[in-house]
């Protein structure tokens, strides 16, 4: 009696390319490194509008500069940093240039910021703009980057979450007893006012 027992099909197994696995692998790798910068960039971080230390009934005075001559201050003040590469400049717009490393790769950038002063005269850098080549990094990514990669001096607090960079002008080093603040910052005019007094708050 011819056996009529239905048998199932033998399907040969299609033998994956590398290329395949590969893929995959690389795209894990990127959503798990979004994820990771995305959670540490929600982080809150805390940024106190300090008071001067000049006290108001001292004798104080105002220090007019131009884009030159802030782009010198700026040198001066990050001369004893680690800046890792970072370059702070003052141009049509306040810029930051740098690099970012990403799946094992560096990436250089240019990072746009508006500034704006604080009832306190401490000075805030919202980034507008970041131009990274053609890698579509988030700015509080590169920012995160930046923060963990940048030994900033105290002086400088990086929010990446809100996207800004806070200069603390009451953490400035003291030159000759003498501390400042920010009044004017006027990149249209090329006009950038500080006011100076004797640190301490000495009457």
């Amino acid at each position: 009696m011819v056996d009529k027992t239905l048998k199932r099909p033998q399907f040969l197994k299609r033998k994956q390319s590398p290329w395949f696995w590969f893929f995959w692998a690389l795209l894990g790798i990127i959503l798990l490194t979004g994820i990771f910068f995305f959670r540490i960039a929600a982080q809150p971080v805390s940024m106190t509008d300090h008071r001067s230390k000049i006290a108001t009934s001292d004798a104080t005075f105002d220090v007019s500069l131009n884009k030159k001559q802030v782009n010198a201050l700026v040198a001066y003040y990050l001369s004893d940093s680690n800046v890792n590469g970072y370059t702070f400049r003052v141009e049509d717009n306040i810029m930051m240039y740098g690099s970012a490393k990403f799946l094992g790769e560096n990436f250089k950038f240019g990072m746009m910021l508006r500034p704006e002063i604080t009832k306190n005269g401490n000075i805030i850098l919202t980034a507008q703009k970041l131009a990274i080549g053609n890698l579509p990094l988030p700015i509080g990514a590169v920012l995160q980057y930046v923060k963990t990669s940048y030994n900033a001096p105290k002086f400088v607090q990086i929010n990446p979450k809100k996207k800004q960079i806070f200069i603390d002008m009451t953490q400035l080093p003291v030159t000759q007893g003498m501390s400042f603040r920010a009044k004017v910052i006027d990149m249209k005019s090329d006009s950038f006012i500080f006011e100076g007094g004797l640190a301490g708050g000495r009457k």
